[in-house]
């Protein structure tokens, strides 16, 4: 079923101004890392207008995530679910659970996707991509290791990027929830325990490009910030790749991108969050 027409929300995705302390790093990864399978599985299951407390009643009476502990089910729904999907009164469960129902389950949108509101939803994760592995690919590391993911949390909590000083204790169990986060969202290969991992290629698939595109702009963006905007970074996609994904995807009839110099056109073709997600569901791409 087609999800009922929805007006965009009216308010700008809200970034931390230079004037606001950014926000924390927190031991949240320790809760959950991609947790991929689950969050299928909490999707399916999702009721709109459902709370995370009342999903996760449901769920250990269910016995839905299989044979975790009521304690780690009801971790998973309040501590990884709920900040992730369940913002803005659950649109992004919705919208996902659309677009699960309608393209199946398989694909690697989902996961990008799922990295995109992880990383909004926790700071650690965000730096871990755009500063830890942006910083080993520039140095022309091939690969990445606990010991340097505990390296940089050791800075971190030096320079007061933490909620609260940390132990030598628990940054060597966050980095190793870290160094497990990005080997399950894909941008390090796997390895045996306590060696190195391979440096990935990310890619990024159509999917989760349109779906960005459309987030950003019923958030408000404008065409011309749309490119520049930090989360395209998630996906290790600079400007310019963002201009040709943008411009590759005019030709499936979603919108017109147009682009001279810094001038960048867009001419939507869906008035609604909810009329592009049904889209988007339907559409070869």
């Amino acid at each position: 079923m087609p999800l009922a027409p929805r007006t965009a929300p009216s308010h700008i995705l809200k970034r931390n101004p230079a004037s606001e302390e950014p926000p924390r790093f927190t031991i949240g990864v320790c809760k959950g890392t991609a947790l991929l399978s689950e969050n299928r599985a909490l999707l399916r299951e999702w009721h709109p207008g459902e709370s995370a407390v009342d999903l996760a009643r449901r769920v250990r009476e269910s016995d839905l995530l299989g044979k975790a502990t009521a304690q780690r089910s009801a971790d998973v729904v309040r501590r990884v679910f709920g900040p992730r999907f369940l913002r803005r009164d659950g649109e992004p469960a919705q919208y996902l659970q659309r677009l699960l129902s309608a393209r199946g389950e398989t694909g690697e949108w989902f996961s990008s996707i799922c990295l995109l509101y992880a990383a909004r939803a926790d700071a650690l994760v965000r730096a871990a991509v755009v500063e830890l592995l942006a910083g080993a690919r520039a140095e022309g590391r091939l690969g990445l290791s606990v010991a340097s993911v505990e390296s940089f949390l050791g800075e971190a909590v030096r320079l007061g990027k933490t909620e609260q000083p940390w132990s030598p204790e628990v940054v060597r169990k966050v980095a190793r929830g870290v160094f497990k986060l990005l080997t399950e969202f894909g941008f390090l290969a796997s390895a045996p325990r306590g060696r190195p991992r391979e440096i990935l290629r990310y890619r990024v698939q159509p999917v989760a490009v349109a779906y960005l595109a459309f987030d950003l702009h019923f958030q408000g963006c404008t065409d011309a910030s749309l490119p520049l905007h930090p989360d395209w970074q998630l996906w290790q996609m600079d400007v310019p790749h963002v201009r040709d994904a943008l411009d590759a995807l005019s030709s499936r009839g979603l919108w017109m991108f147009q682009a001279a110099g810094a001038v960048v056109r867009i001419t939507w073709n869906y008035s609604t969050m909810t009329e592009a997600i049904n889209a988007l569901a339907r559409l070869d791409v």
